[in-house]
Parts: structure tokens; sequence; C-alpha cells
């Protein structure tokens, strides 16, 4: 069983990628932070789906501008358009005289192209926005496989997965919202210089509105900064409370405990209704008065066009039709800007997890140098390890030896350090003080790597997935290997039940191997180990779920690799002591005596006969 407490140890430094920041970033900071970010990774992409974007307004702006030569007829019997005395954007490169069915037809021609247009795109940025955000969901992915892995076991899990999952979702939102925006200015931008064509003074008066409601609602916009914080932090209670449930449902089960979880979820969920509600209700008091003021503008608007800028009909009409189209692109921009406040919170927490992991990478992740095999002995010569943030040392000053192909067990009571010793064996751990020493030479950073693949781990729970047998068997090597050299594992370690199932090989085993006993999913656990066909085997507790027929049956079958494979069994039971070459004794980080005073080795049950008296 592992040793490191599940708490959280966060570093200091708060990274946007790439460059580090010292202190979390506010609202703006995290924003342009996420700009420099998409315009970074997309770069031509980025610019092409601005481009796009323009076009876009351009053909909406086009269609309307069709429209004012054909206002031209309101109240006339003609069905000729005279276009030479009109004074609108690109009249002068259209014909003086046009029929009004061409006109029509010109018009039903644009909007079937800007139809498809807007179908291609929004195709495009629709990839662009996935691709920006898979490549975080990626690099955070290969950031937690390549963190050391000291620094990983420390991090709650839940953290790790709200990231992964519903973080990155919150922040292809928040990079959609930031386009959205993007367009509605770039809309915004255009249909004012269209507006200034045709009256300059009623377009700085509807803009000028427009802008004014902006600034007056950017306290709703700080709410919704406040309650995107405050989400993040419900989301994450959620998770925690729901992998807790999952993870201790056989115990909640049998102690009656499902109440409790339930009133714990249930006040998780409530709080996270209370903000929502508060959220909805103070927004939609901003988006009221947004919509009073735009109607308050519209009715303005209309009043000076009419009896102070003594503008034509066909004019008022364009100019309302750019109002209707403007004014809806205001309110577009703060809702969009209040939702991004929601979501942006999630770019930080991305952030700032990725700048962890970054921050301690494993060196020997980029080591790729062969690993030596031991024909002799492996040993830990003085070595030592803390825990960061921890005042007690989990290991100190340790010295032990494997000799290779033999059996070595290493017992103690809980907390005493066994599983680091197993972790720094396995070159998951890098000693802080000390060497590991193979046949002699120091096993140096950059074979690590290469060192793991001779290794073979069994721990207490084995990792098991919702799969067949064969399936999790595969794991260890690859998917094509040969169902006999998986039959000829599971028989080596006494899992030979497996040949006995209705759907052998292929049989599901459920999630995390529920459906089978957890003396069954040792077995298939150790198999699997030595499917790898390692030269050091480590068992963690490997034989804590067998019954003592099914334990030395599996003993034997690690008894029978003495001379083939180096194995350290990490153990609380006596039955497996009886097979071994060595045993140390480890208590509060340290190799401890394991000899009486007349030379002969203290027994398993004599030693914690000690501890107890």
């Amino acid at each position: 069983m592992a040793e490191t407490p599940d708490s959280t140890a966060e570093s200091s430094a708060q990274r946007e990628n790439p460059s580090k920041k010292k202190k979390l970033l506010g609202s703006g900071g995290q924003l342009s932070s996420l700009w420099r970010a998409l315009r970074t990774l997309e770069g031509r992409r980025l610019w092409i789906g601005l481009g796009l974007l323009v076009l876009g307004t351009i053909s909406e702006g086009a269609a309307i501008i069709t429209f004012l030569p054909v206002l031209q007829l309101v109240g006339s019997q003609g069905s000729t358009i005279d276009l030479s005395g009109m004074d609108f954007p690109g009249a002068s490169l259209l014909p003086a005289l046009i029929p009004l069915g061409v006109l029509l037809l010109v018009i039903i021609v644009l909007t079937a192209l800007q139809t498809i247009f807007n179908r291609s795109k929004a195709v495009y940025l629709s990839d662009l926005i996935h691709d920006f955000a898979n490549h975080y969901r990626i690099t955070l992915f290969r950031s937690v496989a390549q963190a050391r892995w000291a620094h990983v076991a420390r991090i709650p899990r839940t953290r790790i997965e709200h990231a992964l999952t519903g973080e990155i979702e919150r922040l292809y939102l928040a990079s959609f919202l930031v386009l959205s925006i993007l367009q509605n200015l770039v809309g915004l931008g255009l249909y004012f210089l269209l507006s200034l064509a045709i009256s300059a003074p009623m377009t700085l008066l509807s803009y000028g509105f427009g802008m004014i409601a902006l600034m007056m609602l950017r306290p709703f916009r700080r709410l919704a900064r406040h309650y995107g914080d405050r989400l993040q932090m419900r989301r994450e209670r959620q998770l925690n409370a729901v992998s807790e449930f999952v993870g201790s449902l056989k115990m909640a089960r049998s102690m009656n405990l499902e109440g409790r979880y339930l009133d714990l979820f249930s006040n998780i969920l409530g709080q996270t209704k209370a903000d929502a509600r508060e959220f909805t209700r103070q927004s939609s008091i901003g988006s009221g008065l947004f919509q009073f003021a735009v109607v308050s503008g519209a009715a303005l608007f209309i009043w000076v066009a009419l009896n102070w800028a003594q503008l034509d009909v066909a004019r008022i009409v364009i100019l309302l039709l750019l109002f209707m189209r403007t004014a809806p692109r205001f309110m577009n921009m703060q809702s969009a800007m209040q939702q991004l406040m929601v979501n942006l919170p999630a770019w930080q927490a991305i952030t700032k997890l990725q700048g962890e992991l970054q921050d301690q990478q494993d060196p020997a992740m980029d080591g790729n140098a062969p690993a030596p095999v031991p024909r002799q002995d492996i040993r830990l010569n003085h070595v030592s390890w803390r825990f960061p943030d921890e005042n007690r040392q989990a290991v100190s000053d340790c010295s032990l030896t494997l000799v290779a192909g033999e059996l070595t067990v290493l017992v103690g009571p809980s907390g005493a350090g066994k599983s680091t010793i197993a972790d720094i064996v396995m070159g998951l751990l890098e000693p802080q003080q000390g060497t590991i020493l193979v046949d002699g030479t120091p096993l140096r950073p950059d074979q690590m790597r290469r060192w793991r693949d001779r290794t073979g781990y069994v721990a207490q729970e084995p990792f098991m997935i919702n799969a067949s047998i064969r399936e999790n068997m595969a794991m260890a090597v690859d998917e094509h290997v040969d169902d006999e050299r998986i039959l000829q594992a599971l028989d080596l370690a006494a899992a030979g039940f497996v040949r006995d199932l209705p759907a052998g090989l292929d049989t599901t085993i459920g999630d995390r191997g529920s459906l089978l006993s957890g003396g069954e999913r040792q077995r298939i656990a150790v198999a699997r180990a030595l499917l790898r066909n390692p030269d050091v085997l480590v068992l963690d507790e490997a034989t804590s779920a067998l019954d003592w027929e099914n334990e030395e049956s599996l003993i034997r079958a690690i008894a029978g690799l003495n001379g083939k494979v180096t194995v350290l069994a990490i153990t609380h039971r006596p039955a497996i002591t009886r097979a071994a070459d060595k045993i140390y004794v480890m208590d509060a980080g340290r190799i401890v005596p394991s000899k009486g005073a007349d030379g002969t080795d203290l027994q398993f049950e004599d030693y914690f006969g000690k501890m107890k008296s």
C-alpha cells in the first residue's frame, strides 16, 4: 500500500504557458494570457479565423445595403431602380439603371452564398477551438504522466481529474467566447463604418449609447468573475464527494453511511444552486437594464432621426436595420463577457496545475540510456528520502542488498518506509542522499526509464480497467500478446481459475476489477507483472487478499523464480518470509537489526512480539 498521504503540495510558482507568474492573475491578466496563448498556439489559423469573421460581417452588411435601392421604389409604381443619384457605399460600382427583379435575385444569391460561407466559417472556428482546448488537455495529461512521482502522488486525484475534464470543457467555452467577443467587435466596427456613410450624427448617437451601457454594466461582469471562482470550488467539491463515495461504496453500505454521503452531496448541490440563483438574479437585473437602455436608445434614435436629422424614409429604415444589427451585438458583448468571466477561472486553474507539474518534471523522462541487467546484486547505499513539506524522513540512511535471483522480504509496521524503499528500487524516486548500485555501478538518472522497463510491480490494490482479462493482461506488454503466453503467466501466478471461467480470457472484470474477488485481482496483477519477463519484481503487499491456500500456491510460484528474477516483497504476513532468502526489518524509516543477540535470525512473529511488548 502506498504510504504517501493524499494531500496537496502546491508550488508557489504560477505559470502561464510558457512564462511563469509569481501571483494569481486578475481577470484582465487572465484574459490577455488566454489571448496570447490562442495567438501563440494557433498563429496563422487564428488570423484566418478572424479574417473569416470580418468577411462574414461584410457579407451581412452588403446584404443590408442592397435593400437601400429597393426602398427607393416605396410609394412608386416603377419596376426599375435608378442608382445614378443614390449615395451609399459601393453605389459608384453599379450600373445607373437596374431592374427590380435582378436586384432581388442578387439579394437571394448573396443570402445563399452567405449561408454556405457561414457554415464553413463555423466548422473552421469549431475545429480551431477544439484543437486549442485539446492541446491543453494533452499537454496537461503529458505533464501529469511525466512529473516526478513524489509530487504527483501528493496532488489530490480529483484535482487532476477535474482539470482534465470539467476545467478543459470550460476552457473550450472561454475560448469560444473570446472569438465571439472578437466577432461582435468586428461586426460593430464594420457596421459603424456603414452607418457613418449614411449619417455620422446618428451613428455617433447610437454607438455612444451602447458604449455607455457597456461601461455601466461593468459591476455585473465583476460579479460574474466572483461567481466563476465559487463555481470552480463547488465543482471540485462535487467531484471529490462523488469520488470518495464511489471509492468507499462497499464500506458505506456495510456501515449504513449512505445517508451521510447523500446529505453531504445534497448540501454541496444546495450551495451550488444558491450561488447560481444569486448570480442569475443579479445578472438578470443587468440584462434587463441593458434591454431597457437599448429600447430607450431606439426610441431616442427614431425621434432624433425624424425631428432633428430630417433623414428620408429610406435612410431611416436602413439605419434602423443597422441599429437592429448593432444593438444585439452590444447585448451579445455583455452576455459573452459575463460568461467569459464565469469560465475564465478554469484557464487559471489549468495553467496553475500545469505550471506546478512542469516545474516537477521527472528528468528520467528525457533519458534513454540502456539500463544494466543485475547479475550480482542491487544495493541501496545509505539512501535517504523526505517528502516535500514534511519534517520527518520517510527513509533515513538505509542500506540493503537485493541479491540477484533471490527473494528479499521487507517487513515492518505501517508507515515504516517500506513502500518508499520499493519506489526507490523501481526508480520512481531518486534518493536525495545515497546511491542505487547495480553490480557496484551507480544507476544514473538517464537510465531510470529503461530500468523501469526491467521491473515488474504489483500493488496491494492493483489497477484494473473495465475490460476483459486479456486486455488487462496485455497492458503490461502490447495488445497483440499471444494468448498462450498470457495463460502461462496466469498459471505461474496461481491464477489458473481463469481457464475455468465460461468466457476465459474474454471475461469482463468490471470497473477496477469489481467483478473479481480481491485475491483474484491480486493473482491476475502478479501474472501481468510476470508477463513482462522482469529482471526485478516488486510485490507491495501482493498477497494480502489471498486465502492461505492461494497464498501458498503463489509463494511457491515466486520461489520457483529463484535464480531467474530478483524479487523484493513487502509484507505484513509471515507466510512469504519463510520462503525468503533474506529479511530486512524497517521501523521509522530505518533498517533495524533483524538478528538476535545470539546471531540467529529473528522470526517475523518474534519481531512484532517484541514491538508490542
